[in-house]
């Protein structure tokens, strides 16, 4: 077997959100898919946004003489913020409407429908999601 044959990776996939009560596929009013697309942990931009992510907490670290005084909150935070600014773009319908996906929407979204954030949560940890095969 070659490696090369497994698959090489993508910076992003598309997510397919589901409904956490009974597990069915979310669509819009034109029957199109719910689905948010991000860029995964093999893109450039995720890798720019986490690499920025961790020379303010080594600074941080430096400032205070070497001690990494992180909070849960802060850890938290830093989460949901390289989420959000994975989030390349969405088909989705809110309230009615088709809100354009901008971060502050997105923060909003995720803030606000923890299951939504937490389906796009997994799918960021799903190293399969970002292989072309």
């Amino acid at each position: 077997m070659d490696l090369m044959n497994i698959g090489t990776t993508k910076d992003t996939t598309a997510v397919t959100l589901y409904n956490p009560i009974n597990s069915e596929i979310l669509t819009n009013d034109d029957k199109s898919e719910m689905t948010i697309t991000i860029h995964g942990p093999y893109s450039k931009k995720y890798k720019s946004i986490s690499h920025a992510q961790q020379n303010r907490r080594l600074m941080k670290a430096q400032r205070t003489g070497g001690k990494m005084n992180l909070t849960a909150e802060e850890i938290e935070a830093s989460a949901l913020d390289l989420l959000v600014k994975c989030v390349d773009g969405w088909k989705i319908t809110l309230g009615g409407d088709t809100p354009k996906c901008t971060e502050s929407k997105v923060r909003e979204v995720f803030e606000t429908l923890p299951w939504v954030r937490e389906q796009v949560d997994a799918a960021l940890g799903d190293a399969q999601a970002f292989l072309d095969k």
